[in-house]
């Protein structure tokens, strides 16, 4: 005599529905508040060592602790000098002589392009930003940003 015990079995469900609403509640709120700031650059040189072609010129732009802008240029051909300093107006660069330094440049090398600033440790990154802008606004395009300062 064997009796078949009926089995009936049921899954409560709603705990898992709760735990659900809540993480998706969570969810949403989070995906509001999240913003992604990206600022568009390009590598500043790259390797032409095995194609064996020359590096298009590059200017390298040390920002100091002082606001004193120090311009270096990299492979170029022509005979001219290949280091320039802009000394700071009291706490900030001056701008103005950077940017009549900039259109200097540009006039007398129109294929330079590239550009890698280099801040040093306490450098001011609104400045930074400030001369990322200026040098787009006189063509110069290809813009990189080095952290080893």
């Amino acid at each position: 005599m064997s009796q078949k015990k009926e089995l009936n079995f049921e899954i409560n469900i709603l705990p898992i529905l709760d735990i659900l609403s809540v993480l998706i509640c969570f969810l949403l709120l989070t995906a509001v508040w999240m913003q992604l700031g990206t600022i568009d650059t390009k590598q500043a040189i790259g390797d032409n060592s095995v194609s064996g072609a020359q590096n298009p010129p590059s200017l390298w732009a040390i920002v100091k602790e002082d606001n004193s802008v120090e311009l270096s240029l990299r492979d170029v051909k022509e005979k001219m000098p290949l280091e320039y300093r802009v000394a700071s107006r009291g706490r900030d660069i001056d701008w103005n002589s950077l940017s009549q330094r900039l259109q200097n440049l540009k006039s007398q090398l129109p294929d330079l392009k590239t550009v890698v600033i280099r801040p040093e440790a306490r450098t001011n990154y609104g400045n930074v930003i400030r001369m990322m802008d200026q040098m787009k606004q006189n063509q110069l395009t290809d813009i990189g940003l080095s952290p080893l300062g």
